[in-house]
């Protein structure tokens, strides 16, 4: 069976990169993707069996996961622009910037409170912009081992910051934490 995968991976894999990039515009998500249907193929390997065209079925599962990351990108994008005027309708309603100072005097406390590697971690990943994948090989650490780090962040920031959890802060959240909007909104309770 494992054979069977390392062929798929073989034959495959460079085609299915390149139908991903039709859609996707990251060379880095498309493989993603392709990793992730050949895996959740190998996880139902049992099930194979009942697939009459595997090149038919790995090219229409890549598909379908493409079009899911770019609906949930194109939800993600319509939140953050109706977020962002209401942010700056905040802004311009705000009578004075000492509220604000005072939250990124609390934030910055709390970020240095952090452990060493988280937040080296959440600082790579949100003041940096790098992915999962690329703080992962620059700290020889695993994928989960980043999630798990920059979780542990975020955890520790909203409790450090909670007297300050408003409509805007909860946006501050979701603009460094990258979160759904459903994520974003079970915060409120």
């Amino acid at each position: 069976m494992d054979s069977l995968f390392k062929d798929i991976y073989k034959n495959h894999y460079t085609e299915l990169c390149c139908f991903a990039r039709r859609f996707l515009q990251s060379d880095e998500d498309a493989e993603e993707i392709v990793q992730e249907v050949i895996y959740r193929l190998w996880e139902n390997k049992l099930q194979i069996d009942k697939i009459q065209s595997l090149r038919a079925y790995l090219y229409r599962a890549v598909h379908n996961k493409c079009l899911n990351v770019l609906n949930k990108l194109a939800r993600e994008n319509q939140f953050k622009d109706k977020a962002w005027v209401e942010l700056k309708k905040l802004e311009l309603s705000k009578p004075d910037a000492i509220h604000e100072t005072e939250l990124m005097e609390k934030y910055n406390q709390a970020l240095e409170l952090l452990p060493q590697r988280c937040k080296q971690v959440f600082e790579l990943s949100r003041n940096e912009g790098k992915k999962n994948r690329e703080i992962a090989e620059m700290l020889d650490i695993s994928i989960k081992a980043v999630e798990a780090n920059i979780s542990r962040a975020l955890q520790s920031l909203r409790i450090a910051l909670k007297e300050y959890l408003t409509i805007e802060l909860l946006l501050f959240f979701y603009f460094i934490s990258n979160l759904n909007i459903g994520q974003l909104f079970s915060y409120l309770s």
